[in-house]
Parts: structure tokens; C-alpha cells; sequence
């Protein structure tokens, strides 16, 4: 192991964010309450609170803001109780975003544009700025946190999603010094956008690697991950030396983004966890209600179907006392987090689909909001829900990562993104020609058209168009790109009307062809589709794109027969094939007014086929054991599982 996050599966985090208005801070808090909370759970390690986005610390610093309230200094009531349970313990820690620190050294604050302060978008600021003194402060609070308590790690929050371009003069100077700009720009509509973007982006890097640096220097084995850095939120090449990869998923819809987060994390090349909200509202973010322990479990089994370990969060009381019932909904999850250990820490990809994730498609979308995770990934989450509503396992990478693994994939898709790299162009092209499946949508599909077997005409404007599924029709909204099909066959064509009957007003505009490429295919879709899916997953549409998934004929991947909220995760260890099989469903409808999983309902029977080389000696079902019947034929493995509740995995050895 590199350091003590590489052996862990399950913990716990907690924080308060002190504020100004505190009062009774740590009164509460024993050492024995927090065994006996903890030792109903076992955590492999703890986060405590330490300091929160207003930038006031809890615990009694002699070098950065104390928050006023302090009775008791629960940091060190805490290191000594994970000290006797030989846990780890880690600081949540605020970084960019410090409000006291701002408050107090207005010099420190991000600068906001002339066009931000003009058009009234600028707000109260409270992130820093990366060349300020602020993170030397910042370090120096982190060197006080290892010498005073000896901590194990930071997880450093409101960090890069909480970072935008600054425009003060240390900034731009050194911009224009760098680039040769005149000045640095204020919206796409000026020159240097994109260098201006970039270059915000690498002092981000700078200022994590800064204060990393210096905690590793003081003391090696404490860990440092700022939370979110290197996720979907910001996709390029591993630059800063953290030690392992972290997020906190949403508090509310929190599967899907813990979906996707997941299925890029683990192939980032670093150890990483996810963490759940163990608490969610209908809105708004001060009207907590704590979720089931079935939701958590669900939202549980998303990360360790990949491989992942799990954190859940919950907040104490602000006088320092854990909530007792919330510790044991949580040490039910617990348990069933450490009957599927065994079947899911450590795993590799069984490799299926592999989507791509492209930096520069993503920061080109997203501007100067570019770590925020917003509508830049919502082409690469359609056709992540898209392939696993249709049964088909998915793992993401950039397109850097991916031209490494290409060969290992029987099916690719490019979800409409421009700007990919030349290199990641030819790789793919080579894939398709050496017998690769490859789907490309959208504006994707204009660096493929040889491929493709097809010439573009001309781009449609945004418009509300149809699809003939069977008897029925599926609206897709977006712009299109008409093609003329040279050696491509057409798959589904655009209508103008929903009718399938002689009221049907057909046109000779393509969504979807196919074209044999070499040793393999490639499909190309027209439109923004996996953009549209994402927006409402409509059962029409997924049978469209499942046909076009069926139309690549790609060998190698596994098939279910079930609902489409079954999801299918094949993974490997020690010579296992493991097919996890986890229920996204709810008993109870969700809606604004209804966030909360109240239970989950069963699904059965759930038929896998699985192309295997030879017949394996054993098929089991973890870590229920239940028998399950299965043959083999023809180098097909076929198992028939009665009943998933929220997370069983097929053993196959």
C-alpha cells in the first residue's frame, strides 16, 4: 500500500462548519460517547470537522480564525477516540472557499471581472485567490493540525469547484507575462478565452500541489485529497501529488451522480472513495431528514459494484455529540457494506463499454464555471445511463487514458463531443479498422465521416423532431447534422410527426446508420441524443439507442433479461469473475415532494448470459448464497438469479 487509504472500504465523515454564531462548540463530546457510537459501526476511518466554508475552525488554532463558541476542543476529544480505536483521522478542511479569511484580508479575495460587477453576477466574495497569501495561511493552519494533533490526513473541500478566474493584478500580469495577451478577457467574445480558462485551471493545480507538498514534507503518511479534484468536475491528466481521489455525490437524486462518478474514479489510476449524504430535504439545505438505511444502501452498492470504498456523512450536534439513532440506521449499512468486501474491494473492470470523456469538450462547454460539474457532462452521463439502462456495464475515461485500453473494449462510444485530440481521432479509427465497435454522436460524428461512411450536408438548426420505434414514435430535441450515406446503411430516419400511419410525415434525414469499417463497425447518431436521454431517460428513446448498441454486433458482451433499472457490473479478482447485479428501483414514488427511497422492492427472476472461454468450476450468489441455477454451452455461461433485493453479486470461478 502506498498509504493507509489504500487498504479502506468503509468510513465515516462529519462536520459542522463553525461559524461566527456558534455557541457551546464541543461541550458535549466524550471520548467514551464516541467509542460507543463508533464501535456499533467500525469505521476504517473517521473525517471530523475542523474548518467549514465560513472559515472558522472548531478547535482552538493559534493560527487561523477560532470560531468564538469553543467550550471543549472536540478535535482533541476525537484524535485521542480514534487513536484507541487505531483509526485514521481526517480533517475536512475548507480551501479556496474561506469566507473569515476574506472577511479579514479583503486582499486575499478573488477579483471578479468589470463585466461580472457590471451585469450585477459578482456576489459577496468568498473564495480566495490562488496567488494571494492564502495558501501559505492555509498551510500553515495544516502544519499546526500535524504538529498539535498529529492528524492523518485533510480532505480538502470547497476547492475546485469552488474556483473561478480572478482578476486581480497578480493574476493578470502574470497571465499577459505567460501568454503575451494584452489583457486577460473577460467572456468567449474576447481574445485568450481559452488560455485565460487553462491558465486558471493550472493555478488551481499549483495551489494543491503547494500546500501538498508541504503537508507530505512535514509528515509522509498524511494523506491529502481535495475533494473533487481529478472526477468528471475535471478530467485531465493527473498533475498534483494527492493521494487518492474523494467526492460527496448529491444529497438528492444522489444514484446517478454517484453513477457516473464512479465509473470514471476507478479508472483514474489512484485509490478513491465516494461519499453519501446520509441525509437529503426537499430543497432546501438547512431542512435536513435522514434517508433509509435502504437508500443508503443502494447508493452504497453504485460505489462498491466498482470497486470503490464508501463514506457516508452526517453532522453532530453543534455542542459536539453524535445523533445515537443515526449510528445505528448507519451501522446497518455498515454491515451490509462489509458482507460484499470480499466481492468488491480491489476489483478490476471486466471491460464492456467504455465512454469517452473529453477535457477539452468539457471546458470549451462549461466556461468559466469549469469545475462545476454542470451541463458539460450531460452528453457523457446520457450515454452512461443510456448503455446500463439497456444492461450494458460501462467504465469512463478521457480520451489520454483510453488510446491505452482501446483494444480491451468490445464497444466505444464518443457522446458528442468536439475538440478530441488528433491522436485519439487515429487511435479510434484504428480501433474500428482491427475490428473495434465504435458509436459516435453529434457533433463527434464530423471527425469520423470516413469512417462512418458518410458525408455531411449541412447542420440543422435546434428542433423538436420523431423517431419510428416499431409502432410507435420517440421525440429527440437538438440540433442534427444531415448526412448523405455513401457506403453507411440508415437505421432510423427523422420524422416531422408523431404518426406511424399514413398521417406520418417522413423525411430522408438520417438519425442513425451503421457501416462496416475494416474488421469492425461504427454507428453514427445525428444528434444530440445521449444529451436528450439524459434530460429524461424515456423508455422510447433507451429502445433506439438499444438498437443502435445491437447494430455494432459487438462480441464480449454480457446480456440480462430484466427491468431496465437492474443494473450489471462485471469486475475481476484473484481469478473471479464477479457480476455485480444492483436494484436502482424504489417501492415508493420519488418526485421534488417525495425524495426519499423509503424501500426497495425486489426484482426477479434475472436471467445473465455471459460469453466465457470454458465452463467454470462453481457459480455462487454473495452474499446471500442462495442457490441459483446456471448452464453452459457453446462457450455461454446462463444464470438464472430468483430474486435481487438491493445488491447481489454472482461469483464465477
Amino acid at each position: 500500500m502506498r498509504n493507509w487509504h489504500d487498504g479502506v472500504f468503509f468510513g465515516l465523515h462529519f462536520d459542522i462548519h463553525a461559524n461566527a454564531a456558534d455557541q457551546h462548540l464541543g461541550r458535549d463530546v466524550t471520548v467514551d460517547h464516541l467509542l460507543e457510537q463508533f464501535q456499533k459501526i467500525r469505521p476504517d476511518f473517521v473525517q471530523c470537522d475542523c474548518k467549514g466554508h465560513p472559515g472558522y475552525a472548531s478547535y482552538p488554532t493559534k493560527v487561523g480564525v477560532p470560531a468564538p463558541g469553543i467550550e471543549k476542543d472536540a478535535l482533541r476529544v476525537w484524535r485521542e477516540a480514534t487513536k484507541r480505536l487505531g483509526i485514521p483521522l481526517v480533517m475536512h478542511f475548507s480551501g479556496v472557499w474561506d469566507q473569515a479569511a476574506v472577511e479579514r484580508h479583503p486582499e486575499w479575495a478573488r477579483v471578479p471581472s468589470e463585466r461580472e460587477r457590471a451585469s450585477g453576477e459578482a456576489r459577496r466574495e468568498v473564495s480566495t485567490c490562488p496567488l494571494s497569501p492564502y495558501t501559505e495561511y492555509m498551510i500553515a493552519q495544516m502544519l499546526e493540525l500535524v504538529r498539535e494533533y498529529d492528524v492523518d490526513g485533510f480532505w480538502v473541500d470547497g476547492e475546485n469547484w469552488a474556483t473561478r478566474p480572478c482578476y486581480c493584478e497578480r493574476c493578470t500580469q502574470r497571465f499577459c507575462a505567460e501568454t503575451g495577451a494584452q489583457a486577460a478577457p473577460m467572456g468567449e467574445d474576447e481574445p485568450h478565452w481559452d488560455e485565460w480558462l487553462a491558465f486558471t485551471r493550472k493555478l488551481f493545480v499549483e495551489h494543491v500541489k503547494t500546500y501538498a507538498d508541504a503537508v507530505h514534507a512535514a509528515k509522509p503518511s498524511c494523506t491529502i485529497c481535495s475533494n473533487w479534484m481529478y472526477t468528471i468536475r475535471q478530467p485531465d491528466a493527473i498533475a498534483a501529488p494527492v493521494d487518492y481521489l474523494s467526492g460527496d455525490f448529491s444529497w438528492i437524486w444522489s444514484l446517478d451522480s454517484a453513477l457516473l462518478e464512479s465509473r470514471f474514479m476507478a479508472n483514474r489510476g489512484l485509490k478513491w472513495d465516494l461519499m453519501a449524504w446520509g441525509f437529503t430535504s426537499d430543497g432546501p439545505m438547512d431542512r435536513w431528514e435522514f434517508k433509509s438505511a435502504q437508500a443508503l444502501c443502494q447508493e452504497a452498492a453504485v460505489v462498491l459494484s466498482m470497486g470503490g470504498a464508501f463514506m457516508v456523512y452526517d453532522t453532530p450536534n453543534r455542542t459536539g455529540n453524535l445523533i445515537a439513532w443515526h449510528m445505528d440506521e448507519l451501522a446497518e449499512v455498515a454491515r451490509f457494506c462489509r458482507a460484499r468486501q470480499a466481492y468488491s474491494q480491489d476489483t478490476v473492470s471486466h471491460p464492456q463499454a467504455l465512454v469517452l470523456h473529453a477535457p477539452e469538450h468539457y471546458y470549451k462547454a462549461m466556461g468559466a464555471d469549469f469545475f462545476s460539474g454542470g451541463h458539460g457532462k450531460n452528453a457523457v452521463a446520457g450515454a452512461v445511463h443510456a448503455l446500463m439502462d439497456n444492461h450494458i456495464s460501462v467504465d469512463i475515461m478521457n480520451p489520454t487514458d483510453a488510446v491505452a485500453h482501446l483494444g480491451e473494449y468490445p464497444l466505444v462510444v464518443v457522446p458528442e463531443q468536439e475538440g478530441l485530440p488528433e491522436n485519439a481521432v487515429a487511435q479510434l479509427r484504428t480501433y474500428v479498422e482491427n475490428g473495434g465497435r465504435l458509436l459516435v454522436s453529434g457533433a463527434a460524428t464530423k471527425a469520423f465521416e470516413e469512417i462512418l461512411g458518410v458525408k455531411a450536408r449541412e447542420e440543422l438548426p435546434d428542433a423538436v423532431f420523431y423517431v419510428r420505434i416499431g409502432q410507435e414514435t420517440t421525440a429527440v430535441a437538438g440540433p442534427r447534422i444531415q448526412v448523405e450515406p455513401v457506403s453507411a446503411r440508415v437505421l432510423f430516419a427523422c420524422q416531422n410527426s408523431r404518426d406511424t400511419d399514413a398521417f406520418a410525415e417522413n423525411t430522408d434525414i438520417a438519425l442513425a446508420t451503421v457501416n462496416g469499417c475494416g474488421k469492425g463497425r461504427v454507428v453514427g447518431l445525428y444528434a444530440d441524443a445521449f444529451t436528450y436521454y439524459h434530460k429524461g431517460h424515456y423508455p422510447r428513446l433507451r429502445a433506439v439507442l438499444g438498437q443502435c448498441f445491437a447494430a455494432l454486433e459487438a462480441q464480449g458482451l454480457l446480456s440480462v433479461e430484466a427491468p431496465a433499472y437492474l443494473y450489471i457490473t462485471p469486475r475481476e479478482k484473484d481469478g473471479k469473475l464477479l457480476i455485480h447485479l444492483f436494484n436502482l428501483a424504489s417501492e415508493n414514488p420519488l418526485s421534488p415532494e417525495r425524495p426519499i427511497v423509503e424501500s426497495v422492492p425486489q426484482v426477479g427472476p434475472v436471467r445473465v448470459a455471459c460469453p466465457l472461454a470454458k465452463k467454470p468450476r462453481s457459480v455462487s450468489l454473495a452474499p446471500s448464497f442462495e442457490p441459483v441455477d446456471w448452464t453452459y454451452a457453446n462457450g455461454m455461461l446462463r444464470v438464472c438469479v430468483e430474486r435481487v433485493h438491493i445488491h447481489e453479486i454472482l461469483v464465477v470461478e
